[in-house]
């Protein structure tokens, strides 16, 4: 579902975070994310299930279907404002769920990507997506931004954030 090519991922800690307050989890084995892939294909599913798949949402892993890499799940341990976690764009990744939540965990996400013609077309579409308001294509259509006041503009950018979006 990834329109942009994404060399690496990751995210900077805005908050303290311990470990059970929605931080990453991974399925730390490069090699599983061809399970999911290719579990649809299994006897076992019918011709016209996806085993979740749909569009506009993340690719799902789900302990319906994939039983043994939730079994590999692995969450980071507890983090601190400013620490940086970074992994692999084809490693199984997922924000876990909450238990018991003590105050806000915030992170900013950092998705590394080249600059080449993929990604010069992904711009132009996250341009108009942050111009509007709008969740870009490769987020699920939340548009959370779309009708908050005050909401960050192309006029508030720096030069590098205006560079970044073709804004000149």
């Amino acid at each position: 579902m990834c329109s942009a090519f994404r060399t690496v991922q990751g995210w900077t800690a805005l908050s303290d975070m311990d470990h059970d307050q929605r931080v990453l989890h991974t399925v730390p084995i490069p090699e599983a994310m061809a399970c999911p892939m290719l579990r649809p294909l299994l006897p076992d599913v019918a011709d016209d299930d996806m085993c979740g798949v749909t569009v506009n949402q993340v690719f799902p892993v789900s302990e319906k279907w994939h039983p043994l890499l939730l079994e590999a799940l692995s969450g980071i341990p507890d983090v601190r404002a400013g620490d940086s976690v970074w992994w692999h764009c084809d490693m199984i990744h997922s924000v876990a769920p909450v238990a018991g939540q003590q105050g806000w965990g915030n992170v900013m996400y950092i998705p590394a990507a080249p600059w080449c013609p993929r990604n010069e077309r992904y711009a132009a579409s996250v341009r108009e997506a942050f111009l509007t308001g709008s969740s870009p294509s490769d987020f699920p259509e939340e548009h959370y931004e779309r009708s908050r006041s005050g909401r960050f503009t192309a006029g508030r950018l720096g030069t590098t954030g205006r560079r970044g979006l073709g804004l000149g």
